[in-house]
């Protein structure tokens, strides 16, 4: 089987119409919207028979994004006679080997983060139960798992598919993406709503790189699956609880005050994507499974 196009121009090579990309989206929209509500009605019918299990909101959300799944499956089936692997790798095996390395990657850098929080005292041990911990975690991964692979269907396949035909240039599409993107995330209650829109922003930008770059969607599925999941498991948010090892000494810490706040963002983000791109990307391990100490070969 001959390679595919990259997965953001394969509207474009398909012959698709922004209309209909345009038309599909509101589509998306209106159905989780609707499977979203019947989501939530389940879910406060189980909030009062389990009230003392803090988790089903949390989960809940979880399920709604994942719904993108099957939506979108209907919609590119429908509207453009294309199918899931089509915003992912276009005419290729799907390569979870690639998402793995990818998160594995992507692991070391957030890992350290948690020892150096932990170390400083910025992290301490949560209070939920290990054993509550233990029992929920494979429920918490696969929910995550299925969450940030239907974001990034949406956001980084389906989208971006359709903002390549209305800009015809992957560095336009990729700033649109990612505002509706960080856009989606809104509705914190959190005070530092700056830093988490420009952590948003750079990991959406992230993301569309590593798309662009490797041509397929594998590897910013491994990446924001694992970055989710550790989120969860070691530093936790303030909005919905999740069963973690770890959480924040200040639950919700202040937003950016000075300019060394943002010196520390842009440190700790170019550091991030600096150690993914030397020990994943330029040594060929993610793409190739091995390291070959080069420069591997990108699809145009």
């Amino acid at each position: 089987m001959t390679d595919g196009p990259p997965m953001h121009l394969a509207g474009v090579g398909t012959g698709q119409s922004r209309g209909a990309y345009l038309f599909g989206t509101v589509m998306a929209m209106i159905l989780m919207l609707l499977a979203g509500i019947l989501v939530y009605l389940l879910m406060a019918g189980a909030v009062r028979q389990w009230p003392d299990f803090p988790y089903i909101q949390s989960y809940g959300l979880l399920v709604i994004n994942a719904l993108a799944i099957p939506v979108l499956a209907l919609i590119t089936r429908w509207l453009h006679g294309m199918t899931l692997r089509d915003l992912i790798a276009p005419d290729r095996p799907i390569d979870w080997g690639m998402a793995g390395r990818s998160a594995l990657i992507y692991a070391v850098p957030l890992l350290v983060q948690v020892v150096i929080g932990f170390w400083t005292g910025q992290l301490r041990p949560t209070d939920t139960a290990l054993a509550v911990v233990l029992m929920l975690a494979p429920v918490s991964i696969i929910l995550f798992s299925l969450q940030a692979s239907a974001e990034e269907l949406l956001f980084r396949g389906y989208l971006a598919q359709g903002a390549q035909l209305l800009f015809r240039h992957a560095v336009p599409a990729a700033l649109l993406t990612g505002l509706l993107f960080t856009l989606a995330h809104e509705g914190s209650g959190a005070r530092a709503i700056w830093a988490q829109r420009a952590e948003i922003m750079v990991m959406a930008l992230f993301l569309s790189w590593m798309t662009v770059r490797f041509g397929r969607l594998e590897a910013a599925m491994g990446v924001h699956i694992i970055n989710n999941v550790l989120f969860s498991f070691f530093i936790g948010g303030t909005d919905l609880p999740f069963p973690d090892l770890l959480t924040r000494t200040d639950p919700d810490p202040p937003d950016f005050e000075a300019w060394t706040d943002l010196a520390e963002f842009a440190l700790y983000q170019g550091l991030t994507i600096g150690f993914y791109w030397l020990a994943g990307v330029k040594t060929g391990f993610i793409e190739q499974g091995r390291f070959s100490g080069g420069r591997t070969p990108r699809q145009a």
